[in-house]
């Protein structure tokens, strides 16, 4: 379900940017201006794009690996690297989360306006919101690998653990 929600708010933001975009050139060349505050909301546009983008993949395990030792590993070895790479992006998304949420508190406490006058924090709070859900799902990730019977020594069991 929340693959689905990220899924329907990054369609809906790359199509409000495209369309936004489009009308940007029309109107200049046209009109010979610029629609006011397009370039500010368009860079807004493509950094929460870019967020909704890296929770969508990180939720739905569908984010980039480096496989380059996958072959040569055992089943058991393979689920071990995956615990392991697993761990490694959770504290990477703490240490962001940690980062970007002492960035958002210090833009608050400034009272920066962007956009005409909208406070500039409440942009830039997907940015700890983002960290936080991807942490989130590599530790849920994680946990589904570590809670697969092979990893103990168990029974074999068919295919490979689900994130849902």
């Amino acid at each position: 379900m929340a693959g689905r929600l990220l899924t329907s708010l990054l369609a809906t933001f790359l199509g409000a940017m495209l369309l936004l975009a489009a009308a940007q050139i029309l109107w200049r060349n046209v009109f010979r201006m610029s629609i006011p505050y397009s370039e500010q909301l368009l860079e807004w546009l493509v950094l929460w794009i870019a967020m909704l983008g890296a929770m969508a993949a990180s939720v739905g395990s569908r984010h980039i690996t480096i496989d380059a030792l996958s072959q040569a590993l055992s089943e058991s070895a393979r689920r071990w690297a995956g615990v392991a790479a697993q761990f490694f992006a959770l504290v990477v998304c703490l240490a962001l989360f940690l980062i970007c949420g002492a960035y958002w508190l210090d833009t608050m406490s400034y009272g920066e306006t962007t956009l005409g006058g909208l406070p500039r924090w409440a942009f830039e709070a997907i940015l700890p919101v983002a960290f936080a859900v991807m942490a989130g799902a590599h530790l849920a990730h994680m946990v589904s690998l570590l809670r697969h019977d092979r990893l103990a020594g168990g029974a074999e069991t068919a295919g490979p653990p689900t994130a849902d």
